[in-house]
């Protein structure tokens, strides 16, 4: 039996005025979709800041006039082929070879195009580069680590030292200037509202610098696939006041009082726990500690770099960015992290995991000392 494949004309869709609305509808209703957030808090098209504003600008600029280009462009293409589509039973129109005029036009106005867009982009790309003279920005280096951010403030004010991690406290009004570097794989430093991503390269050290204009919280993320939990990279930059920014580095590494139940959590937390194996809680991380971790987390042993947890009490979230810093929240990350994050580090080569069901090998009323103590650490 002979199967008959019926023919369809590749221009049907534009004789099909419905069909042709149907789609573009389609079109346009999903890539719209692709916008869509409950609060846009990573979008690129709010800045508050210097660094983002004048990169606004050029991606706005560059993004209006492709559409444009892309608009004519399309409208000439479709127009001609509308028209001059070939007719049953009509002649060979007339053979021509070129227009040297229209050559001429759509060779020089795209080239004075891309030749003006370029040099601005590269006057952008020259202003960015570092922090406007006299300026005095604070200096921190950024390390990105599988899977939380690590930031030292090596002169936070008065001369203090500050390690913290996945939450970055800057004055607000005063540039910020960042070494960026990684201990283990490429990642990306990306904060949409305040600056472009940078590169986190092993063995290499690559600056960025911003500044925020307004006090805030402001979402940021690894942007560069670093492994497993990549999704799950987030961090965030706490713009405050100068007077509160001074504040929190005043406290910062200052005993803090614990009840009872607490100093129980503390002495699980050296003891039992271990946690004081790759976590310190008790003032800036020295580099000797730091490289001691990464020589550990290299040769394979229990020992790698932990988030500090010095002033944890003072930060809204924890587990890199992902999850409320609540009692509970705390409680069910230390009893299985492993179930809120998987393939982190912690469940990885944390003793206390290393049981049947993968649960920690602590009672429940040793979790509950751990939490109050954590909750402690201000």
């Amino acid at each position: 039996m002979k199967i008959k494949h019926k023919q369809v004309h590749p221009l049907k869709f534009i004789k099909s005025p419905k069909a042709l609305i149907y789609n573009g509808l389609l079109f346009v209703i999903i890539l719209a979709s692709f916008g869509c957030s409950y609060d846009g808090r990573m979008t690129t098209f709010e800045s508050f800041g210097p660094v983002a504003e004048v990169q606004g600008l050029l991606f706005d600029v560059l993004i209006w006039v492709m559409a444009i280009v892309f608009v004519l462009v399309e409208f000439v293409l479709i127009y001609a082929a509308i028209k001059y589509r070939h007719k049953p039973g009509a002649p060979l129109p007339k053979q021509t070879h070129g227009n040297t005029t229209l050559e001429i036009t759509w060779t020089i106005i795209p080239t004075i195009l891309v030749l003006g867009l370029g040099m601005w982009s590269l006057q952008v790309l020259w202003q960015i580069q570092e922090p406007p003279k006299g300026s005095e920005p604070l200096e921190i280096v950024a390390t990105g680590h599988q899977w939380w951010f690590e930031f030292n403030y090596p002169d936070a004010a008065n001369g203090k030292a500050i390690t913290t991690a996945n939450e970055l406290k800057i004055p607000v009004g005063r540039p910020v200037s960042l070494i960026l570097r990684s201990d283990d794989v490429i990642h990306s430093f990306w904060v949409p509202k305040l600056a472009g991503k940078q590169d986190m390269v092993p063995t290499r050290s690559n600056p960025l610098w911003f500044m925020a204009d307004e006090e805030g919280y402001y979402y940021g993320q690894c942007a560069e696939y670093c492994g497993t939990q990549h999704a799950l990279m987030k961090m965030a930059i706490k713009a405050v006041s100068e007077e509160e920014y001074l504040t929190w580095v005043e406290g910062y590494g200052e005993k803090p009082y614990l009840s009872e139940e607490a100093q129980q959590g503390q002495q699980v937390f050296n003891g039992k726990g271990q946690c004081i194996t790759c976590h310190t809680a008790s003032g800036p991380d020295s580099e000797a500690l730091v490289q001691a971790r990464v020589n550990g987390f290299l040769s394979g042993s229990a020992i790698a770099p932990g988030p500090n947890l010095t002033d944890l009490a003072t930060r809204d979230k924890f587990a890199a960015g992902i999850y409320d810093r609540t009692s509970e929240n705390l409680k069910d990350w230390i009893t299985n992290p492993n179930e809120l994050k998987s393939g982190n580090y912690m469940y990885k080569l944390a003793q206390i995991y290393k049981t049947e069901d993968g649960v920690a090998n602590l009672t429940e009323s040793e979790i509950e000392a751990l939490v109050e103590y954590l909750q402690s650490l201000k």
